[in-house]
C-alpha cells in the first residue's frame, strides 16, 4: 500500500511538472506573439506593395519589383527532387551589389517567410550567381502571393539544391550575419 501511495505521488508531481510547463510555453508563445504582431503586420504590408528587406547590421534596404526588373532578371532552372521547374528571378548577389552592400565579413544568410519559415545558406552560396535567386516567376506567370493561393510574390530558390528545403516562399526578409 505505501509503495503504491509513493507511486501515486510521483506520477501527480510528474503530472503538475507537464502542465506548469505547458503553461509556462504558452504564456511565452503569447507573449512573443503580441511583440511580434506590429512587426509581421509592416512586413506583410511591405509585402502587399511589392517589396521584401534586405538586412545587414543596422542597415535596412527595401526592394522592389522596379528594382528587380532594373537588374535584367534571367531564365533560370532547377530540378528538385528530379522535377525541372523554370523560373524568373535575378541572382541575389546582383541584388546585394546593386546596393552596394560589402558582404566580406558575412558569414550566413538567412532567408525569412511571411509565414514564419527560415532558412539558412553561407555567404559562399548565397552570392554564387548561379545558385541563389530571388525569383518572382515560375513557367513565366508570377507568383502570386500567399493569399492567392501563390508562393510569392518574391521566393528564394537555390537551384543547387536536390531538395528545396532551403527555398524560401513568401520571402519578406534576406538577412546578412
Amino acid at each position: 500500500m505505501e509503495n503504491e501511495a509513493r507511486e501515486k505521488k510521483k506520477i501527480n508531481k510528474g503530472n503538475m511538472l507537464i502542465i506548469v510547463t505547458i503553461v509556462v510555453l504558452t504564456i511565452i508563445v503569447v507573449i512573443t506573439a503580441v511583440l511580434n504582431r506590429e512587426n509581421i503586420e509592416e512586413r506583410m504590408e511591405l509585402q502587399e506593395s511589392g517589396g521584401f528587406l534586405v538586412t545587414m547590421a543596422e542597415r535596412t534596404y527595401v526592394v522592389s519589383m522596379k528594382i528587380l526588373m532594373g537588374l535584367e532578371p534571367m531564365e533560370v532552372s532547377a530540378s528538385p527532387r528530379g522535377q525541372l521547374r523554370n523560373f524568373t528571378g535575378v541572382p541575389l548577389v546582383a541584388i546585394l551589389d546593386y546596393f552596394y552592400i560589402d558582404y566580406s565579413e558575412v558569414g550566413t544568410v538567412v532567408f525569412t517567410s511571411l509565414d514564419g519559415f527560415a532558412a539558412a545558406i553561407s555567404i559562399e552560396e548565397a552570392t554564387d550567381e548561379t545558385n541563389t535567386f530571388i525569383v518572382f516567376k515560375e513557367s513565366g506567370q508570377a507568383l502570386g502571393t500567399r493569399e492567392e493561393g501563390g508562393l510569392g510574390p518574391y521566393m528564394v530558390v537555390v537551384a543547387l539544391d536536390q531538395f528545396p528545403n532551403r527555398w524560401a516562399r513568401y520571402l519578406m526578409e534576406v538577412t546578412l550575419l
